[in-house]
């Protein structure tokens, strides 16, 4: 190994240029070498065995690992295999050192995660040149994924802002939905108090009927009260925040929420789950969003044929031999023809009075929560749309 006085050297306070780790065997080699590099302006963490690089990565891990292959006990091809597997080192690059240079020395290295191979005898010129351009990489490849991060930020931040417009947007059908199903309990509730009156204007009072009838009070005030809910957490703006969500019950719930509004259409609304639980990690809002998107477009579609024609709208939840979990929402209306290829696209509708903004958003949210989402035309007729998650185990 030359050492050459022409190399600009800088004191490792004023330039840090990175931390490296040198692992080497052999004293003097490594003596010298963490010299060279100390001058050059790195930090240098000196190993002279796997065992003690080992260690050393885990209690900190370095910028850069310099690592000799010959080495008794464990050797460079483990030391770096392990590094590999290890969270948070995996990504640190390895350069390898070794006095032999045949190629399946190579080829191995390259193969347990290695970035770079230097043969001895070198000159420092070429360490410091390999170093520095590997130091680079793993800046810039920093920088990317921070960049990255930020962005999946920013995109998870804009498709809530742009879902919770969409869910505001569509107010209306949602009320409208709403004070139908109201009106059943409201009237119920009235009805009861009425009766409830007379029956303590009696003599004696017919205590035994008035404290049944405060119980279908008490219950049609519960059915009330979970209808308003459920009007609240879709229309509330919040962080989507994922959580343990049973499919099967999402299905029912938008099912209730919208039954009403498929009467006043005149459309029948069925919902089939499956017959076990079918748990998924998801926004509970937004899985809401994305089945209530859904239905009222199917709705749509299937309002739009002739009244005398079948006119249903069936959702239908399952899993699949894949380990995903699916729901498909199948209509009886007048299908997609040759728009399925821009049906999840921002702003692309096949209704007079739409925004298309419904099949983007809900795209746009399955795919945020790991899964895929479709369309298609049913062979006799309507359509099916349809969407998968990444399904729980039952202890997760």
């Amino acid at each position: 190994m030359r050492a050459h006085a022409a190399i600009p050297i800088a004191a490792p306070e004023e330039c840090p240029r990175g931390e490296i780790l040198v692992v080497e065997d052999t004293p003097a080699s490594l003596r010298l070498l963490s010299k060279l590099l100390t001058d050059a302006g790195y930090r240098v963490r000196e190993a002279p065995s796997g065992e003690l690089a080992l260690w050393s990565a885990q209690a900190q891990a370095p910028d850069l690992v310099l690592l000799d292959i010959r080495m008794p006990g464990i050797d460079g091809y483990e030391v770096c295999g392990r590094l590999k597997r290890m969270p948070g080192l995996d990504e640190v690059p390895v350069i390898f050192l070794s006095a032999h240079s045949d190629m399946d020395d190579k080829l191995r290295g390259f193969e347990v995660g290695g970035v770079d191979f230097i043969s001895k005898p070198f000159q420092f010129e070429e360490v410091n040149a390999r170093v520095m351009a590997h130091l680079k990489i793993r800046r810039l490849q920093r920088q990317l994924a921070e960049h990255n991060d930020q962005l999946r930020r920013e995109s998870r931040q804009r498709l809530a802002e742009i879902a919770h417009m969409n869910r505001n947007a569509g107010a209306t059908v949602y009320c409208a939905a709403l004070v139908h199903e109201l009106n059943q309990p409201l009237a119920a509730i009235m009805s009861n108090a009425e009766a409830a009156e007379l029956f303590m204007r009696m003599d004696p009072p017919a205590l035994g009927d008035v404290e049944e009838i405060l119980g279908d009070i008490k219950r049609d005030d519960r059915r009330a009260s979970e209808l308003i809910r459920r009007m609240r957490e879709l229309l509330r703006k919040s962080d989507p925040v994922a959580q343990r969500v049973d499919l099967n019950e999402a299905v029912s719930q938008v099912r209730a929420l919208l039954a009403g509004e498929a009467r006043m259409r005149r459309v029948a609304l069925e919902a089939e789950t499956a017959p076990a639980a079918l748990p998924v990690s998801a926004d509970p809002v937004q899985l809401q969003q994305v089945l209530v998107n859904l239905v009222l477009n199917a709705l749509d579609a299937t309002e739009a044929v002739d009244a005398a024609a079948p006119r249903a709208v069936a959702l239908r939840a399952r899993r699949r031999g894949d380990g995903m979990a699916e729901v498909l929402v199948n209509d009886t209306g007048c299908g997609f023809g040759g728009d399925r290829e821009r049906l999840f696209e921002s702003f692309f509708t096949t209704k007079p009075q739409g925004m298309g903004l419904g099949l983007s958003i809900a795209s746009a949210i399955v795919q945020a929560h790991g899964g895929r989402i479709w369309a298609s035309d049913n062979p006799g007729g309507g359509a099916t749309v349809g969407f998968s998650l990444p399904a729980l185990g039952e202890g997760a």
